[in-house]
This record gives structure tokens, C-alpha cells and sequence, in this order.
């Protein structure tokens, strides 16, 4: 049993043979854990969900980021990327581009392997995130500690979340602007 059990996709727990499962192409998940990775509501048979990079998404939140992504970047053909799971670091001001090709990467240097998050590391961050939107450095250790990850990619994800709900909000805000124009003109 403990060389061949099957594990949850979700949980990474061993699923015992008598318990119900939900299935999605070769992924197994405990039905508990068959939920969206965004808004963690429990998918149910029927339900209409994609499966990106071993997350789950529920249609809803998978067009909202399809939108977002496509009204910030409509020529990118890397658009299908999500905020939340893409690593971006920045760097820091006063650092030049020397010894760099013209777009600014290092061809010398290989390229950082993208950082996956489980469901248990997401949402530890998110329940952080609620709490605080800039953690502190002990916050940020403790999390890291929790959840396996480095300080800094726990610094990053909340960075990026940040941008992600300032981009939401001016998006919002724009919305409502055209709504309020559009009552105005009838």
C-alpha cells in the first residue's frame, strides 16, 4: 500500500481504496480536495474547470484571468501565465544592464525554473494575505518555514499579489468610470 497508493493531487495524501475520488485526465483528488485553487469553492461532478499546470481552476476565475491577462498584455503570446504563480523579481534600482544582451537578461545565465505552488501553500498565503497585505520580516519567515519556500519567494508571491489586486481595483474603478459615463450619455 505504501509504495503503490494512489495520491491526491490536491494533498499529496494517500487516497485509501474504498474512498470516493474525482478525476481530471491523470490527476486524482479526495473529493475534499477537487476545489478551485482561486476561490476554493468545491467542484462538483458537471462543474466546468480547467486543469492548468496541476491547479484547478473554476470557469469563472480561469476567464476572469484569461481577461485580465488578455487586457494587459493582448500581443503576448505568453499570456497564459497566472499572476499569482508567476515569480517576477524586479531589479532593484541603480543596478544597470551591463554586460547584457539588448533585452536585459544574462545569455550567460539559465533561465530559474517557475515556482509551483501546492493548494496548502496558497492558501497559507492567502490566509496571510487577508490578514496583512505586507507581512513582516517575521511573518514572512514563519510562512516560509510553514510552507517550505524561501523568504524570498514568499516576498515575491506577496509582491505580485499586491500588484495583482492594485491592477483588479484600477480595473474595477475604469468599469465603473465607463458605467457612470454610459448613464450619463442616455
Amino acid at each position: 500500500m505504501r509504495l503503490f497508493a494512489t495520491k491526491c493531487s490536491g494533498c499529496m495524501e494517500k487516497i485509501a481504496p474504498t474512498e470516493f475520488v474525482m478525476r481530471a485526465l491523470e490527476c486524482v483528488y479526495h473529493l475534499n480536495c477537487f476545489c478551485c485553487c482561486v476561490c476554493d469553492r468545491q467542484l462538483r461532478k458537471g462543474d466546468e474547470f480547467v486543469l492548468k499546470e496541476g491547479q484547478l481552476l473554476c470557469k469563472i476565475d480561469y476567464e476572469r484571468e484569461k481577461d485580465l491577462l488578455s487586457s494587459v498584455s493582448p500581443d503576448d503570446s505568453d499570456s497564459e501565465k497566472s499572476d499569482d504563480e508567476e515569480l517576477d523579481i524586479k531589479p532593484e534600482k541603480g543596478i544597470g544592464s551591463q554586460g547584457k544582451g539588448d533585452d536585459g537578461k544574462d545569455p550567460r545565465r539559465p533561465k530559474r525554473p517557475r515556482t509551483i505552488l501546492t493548494t496548502q501553500q496558497r492558501r497559507a498565503f492567502k490566509a496571510s494575505f487577508e490578514v496583512s497585505s505586507k507581512p513582516c520580516r517575521k511573518v514572512r519567515e514563519t510562512l516560509a518555514a510553514e510552507t517550505g519556500l524561501s523568504v524570498r519567494v514568499v516576498q515575491v508571491w506577496f509582491q505580485n499579489q499586491r500588484a495583482k489586486m492594485k491592477k483588479l481595483a484600477r480595473r474595477q474603478q475604469q468599469q465603473q468610470e465607463q458605467q457612470n459615463s454610459q448613464r450619463l450619455g442616455q
